[in-house]
């Protein structure tokens, strides 16, 4: 499938799908960052620590399959929407929460992350479908789409920081159910596509169609069969194995050191100002390296670039240190930007349009199991090692997962070819 030199995709359409992308991607950042900084005041474990940063995405890997099943079956922009309206009441609840004893606050924190972060994750994950049954998978628009997600991303970081340190609990979770509703308006913007707007009619929603069935979730599994969403799923879990690291150990391991939660939070940002860039490099790079090994070495960089956090604090001049912090991260985000639209295109192009919900329910199962397990894996480890040494273990770790990922494509013979990007 090539990508052809016009635009052929209304911008009205365009725009709507990239919104949803942007305030429901966004606000996974956005959380990490919130939450890690809400589970710092609320105990000193770090593995209590990682669980309640972790917990976000806990139902995400259990029911992702599911979602984009649902999706194939009763219509993409229905079940969004349905998530959408959660993920906008969702931050309101957090303040409440702290109203109780702190073992009850932290049970009923961990509940909520799993809630607001399925229903962001499914709002992502119909972006997603939707760039396979609407764009067809084709890197220009994939590209656009990661691009404006990541380039949204640098406000929502900093942003947010800055209001946690300059208001307080409160108004920085209202303020997030205000982003969730920009992201639900985006949603119902976006129109129907055709051929679902007729399974819709003759799909009506039943009981059962919000009961997990095995048998999506064998003909979901069923993809990995297909070497391309073999190797995506590898790559994928590494890539968000040291985003999990970001997320939650770098905040504190900086808190640590006493750096504000704004300058953590434009760090995180300015990572995804950069990947802005870097998913727009993605295609031109990949018509001169194959899609394969570009992903695998753009998520090498995005392990080394995180896992080295520790060696760049080593009691320097404070300027010097941030604009270590700054370097490293900025060429994480570079490396983010081109892997992710990467990883998206290869698997939209590797299965059938009738399953794009499906191949984008398995890509996030991988993504939310890695995300699920690193945060309280990590506490486990930095209780033994100290959360310093922490990040070379698992720095460790997941380049040795990626070294799989290497050899796989290295002896399979329908991968790293000419004639399978």
């Amino acid at each position: 499938m090539n990508d052809t030199p016009r635009d052929d995709i209304p911008w009205q359409t365009q725009a709507a799908i990239y919104g949803a992308g942007l305030f429901s991607f966004t606000m996974v950042l956005i959380s990490t960052l919130i939450i890690a900084l809400l589970a710092v005041q609320l105990t000193d474990s770090e593995f209590l620590i990682g669980l309640i940063v972790g917990s976000r995405y806990f139902l995400t890997l259990v029911l992702s399959i599911h979602g984009g099943a649902l999706m194939d079956r009763l219509g993409t922009r229905r079940v969004m929407i349905a998530f959408a309206i959660v993920a906008v009441i969702a931050p309101f609840l957090f303040p409440l929460a702290l109203l109780f004893p702190v073992g009850v606050a932290i049970s009923a924190i961990i509940l909520l992350q799993m809630i607001a972060g399925v229903s962001d994750a499914m709002v992502w994950v119909g972006a997603q479908a939707l760039s396979g049954q609407v764009m067809q998978g084709r890197r220009r628009y994939v590209g656009r789409m990661t691009s404006i997600v990541r380039f949204g991303a640098f406000f929502g970081p900093s942003l947010f920081g800055l209001l946690w340190d300059s208001t307080g609990i409160w108004p920085t979770f209202i303020v997030m159910g205000v982003w969730s509703a920009l992201g639900l308006l985006c949603v119902l913007k976006i129109p129907e596509v055709p051929k679902e707007a007729e399974m819709v009619r003759n799909a009506p929603v039943r009981v059962s169609d919000l009961v997990p069935r095995i048998a999506d979730y064998v003909s979901a599994f069923r993809l990995i069969a297909i070497p391309a969403v073999a190797l995506i799923l590898m790559v994928t879990m590494v890539r968000i194995g040291a985003t999990g690291i970001q997320s939650s150990f770098y905040v504190v391991f900086l808190r640590e050191v006493e750096i504000s939660a704004a300058v953590i939070g434009f760090l995180i940002g300015f990572a995804q100002l950069i990947a802005s860039g870097g998913s727009l490099m993605a295609s031109p790079i990949a018509r001169v390296m194959h899609p394969h090994w570009l992903t695998i070495c753009a998520v090498f960089m995005t392990v080394v670039t995180i896992a080295i956090t520790p060696v760049l604090v080593f009691g320097a001049p404070i300027w010097v240190t941030l604009f270590l912090l700054a370097t490293a991260i900025g060429l994480r985000g570079l490396c983010l930007g081109i892997s992710q639209p990467m990883e998206i295109s290869v698997l939209g192009r590797a299965i059938s349009s009738t399953e794009q919900g499906k191949g984008a329910g398995l890509r996030t199962t991988a993504n939310r199991l890695a995300s699920s397990v690193v945060p309280p894996l990590m506490g486990g480890v930095a209780e033994f090692v100290g959360i310093r040494n922490s990040f070379f273990v698992m720095g460790a770790g997941l380049l040795i997962v990626l070294s799989l990922a290497v050899i796989y494509v290295k002896f399979h013979p329908n991968l790293g070819g000419k004639g399978d990007s």
